[in-house]
């Protein structure tokens, strides 16, 4: 009787195990496939949008996007979808001008629940 519990037993956890392995999250996993300005980028002209891509359509009202600059964090309008799986704004105020930015964006994508978050740096240098 006590082998057939240590058999039971075992046999659970070898069954069990690659379910409780599918439970972990990848915290390496980013939804965002690219965007426009592109990260890491240097600009000769000033951006007037931002448009992030992702590999599933994002839940407008579930997203969020901030731009911070040498102004502090800029304002955005219209935040939408193309259809193309991605999220699209305007820059609305101050103008950018030269200097470094920071896009942090956080977003619902697909039928998954999850929210996402991310970061990325873009730089602007029209010589003005």
């Amino acid at each position: 009787m006590l082998l057939n519990r240590r058999i039971l037993a075992s046999l659970v956890v070898i069954l069990a195990a690659p379910l409780l392995a599918g439970c972990a999250v990848n915290r390496e996993y980013s939804p965002l496939l690219r965007s426009e300005p592109a990260a890491d980028s240097v600009l000769t002209r000033s951006p007037r949008t931002l448009r992030l891509l992702y590999d599933a359509l994002p839940d407008v009202s579930r997203s969020r996007v901030a731009l911070t600059g040498p102004a502090g964090e800029y304002r955005m309008r219209g935040m939408h979808t193309m259809g193309a799986d991605d999220l699209m704004m305007e820059i609305f105020e101050p103008a950018v001008t030269d200097g470094d930015y920071t896009v942090s964006w956080s977003t619902v994508v697909g039928d998954d629940p999850s929210t996402y978050q991310g970061s990325f740096n873009f730089s602007v240098r029209t010589g003005r």
